[in-house]
């Protein structure tokens, strides 16, 4: 069983087997991509989904190394990019910002938002708009993660991809010990 993984996330209109939708949005290439763009073919990705106009994820907080924890992903071969509701500007600025040279999709517009719905967490029966982790296999999506990226429940990503790839999910030495 994946880790807070849910086939219907309150607030998205997808779930684990739909397919991202083939809008194209301006991205970090210079022109409009969609979804299945940021994937070669036949292969696992990690979309960081984060419809608001925040950053996708964090600046590092000390002692998180994301250098280290993107290479654990390119050692599996797995894709990451990110989708965001940030302008193509602040993208490019959080990118510099966290160090990594991480593809994006801009989704300013909210078309893609609108299309596929915003991810809502609920705290003591309050909703609150988050972001998620979606694991595909070009644009197919595998599995859901809420608050999931490479800062937040890194660990559960990891099972996912163990559990994708149709292994058993193993133990996992981080390379870095953050302090938060």
């Amino acid at each position: 069983m994946l880790p807070t993984f849910s086939p219907k996330l309150p607030g998205l209109n997808l779930s684990v087997g739909s397919f991202l939708p083939r809008i194209l949005l301006p991205s970090s290439e210079g022109m409009p991509l969609s979804p299945i763009d940021m994937v070669e073919p036949n292969a696992l990705a990690v979309a960081i989904y984060n419809p608001a106009a925040v950053n996708p994820f964090p600046l590092p907080p000390p002692g998180l190394d994301y250098e280290a924890r993107l290479a654990m992903l390119e050692a599996r071969d797995v894709g990451l990019y990110v989708i965001s509701g940030l302008s193509v500007a602040k993208l490019t600025s959080w990118r510099e910002q966290v160090g990594l040279n991480i593809p994006f999709l801009s989704d300013e517009a909210g078309e893609f938002a609108a299309e596929i719905g915003i991810p809502i967490k609920q705290v003591d029966q309050r909703n609150f708009r988050t972001h998620v982790a979606f694991v595909l296999h070009e644009d197919r999506v595998l599995a859901v993660l809420l608050e999931t990226d490479l800062a937040h429940n890194f660990e559960g990503l990891l099972t996912a991809l163990d559990i994708a790839e149709g292994r058993e999910p193993g133990v996992y030495d981080l390379p870095d010990k953050p302090a938060y």
